[in-house]
């Protein structure tokens, strides 16, 4: 009994563990199994440093996946950053909007759902299917893209694979 006990207290401690608190982003999150994260850019304005895929702040996911690595990057934003062309942008693939949104939300938000594409800003030439999330919380906002690097249609299994990240999304 005592060693079941333990082994029940070492998986809640490694699952709180893995939670890692951004005050910079004011976010809470948990990468989902086989994910890594990496927190980019500045630590006093969302708008500061960057990294190769933005020179902003921002979070990127990554997962390695059979069939094209999956991506989604989350931007923080305050609404006069929304506006920026640096947060339509990862890297040098730019999502080329659309009218037509859907609704969705999880636990902690509600968003614009956008479907379309990137497009390689040199060549002009169509990339990766994407989806493109915005929510607003209290006085920001966050841009999420989510990807996966395969020129074919995006499938609903992917599309759930990487709606598991944005659900491990919280506010702060």
């Amino acid at each position: 009994m005592k060693k079941l006990i333990t082994l029940c207290l070492l998986i809640a401690a490694s699952g709180l563990a893995a939670q890692t608190k951004s005050k910079t982003l004011k976010l809470k999150y948990t990468a989902p199994e086989g994910w890594n994260a990496e927190e980019f850019g500045g630590k006093t304005t969302w708008d500061e440093s960057g990294n190769a895929l933005c020179k902003c702040s921002g979070l990127y996911f990554t997962k390695q996946n059979k069939d094209g690595k999956l991506n989604v990057m989350v931007y923080p934003s305050t609404i006069s950053g929304l506006d920026s062309s640096k947060r339509e942008m990862v890297g040098s693939m730019k999502f080329v909007d659309v009218e037509k949104f859907d609704k969705t939300k999880n636990k902690y938000f509600s968003f614009e759902k956008k479907k379309s594409n990137f497009t390689d800003v040199k060549t002009n030439k169509k990339m990766y299917e994407v989806v493109k999330y915005k929510t607003k919380i209290e006085d920001h906002f966050y841009i999420i893209y989510t990807w996966q690097e395969n020129m074919g249609m995006m499938s609903p299994n992917t599309e759930k694979d990487l709606f598991l990240v944005i659900n491990a999304l919280e506010p702060l």
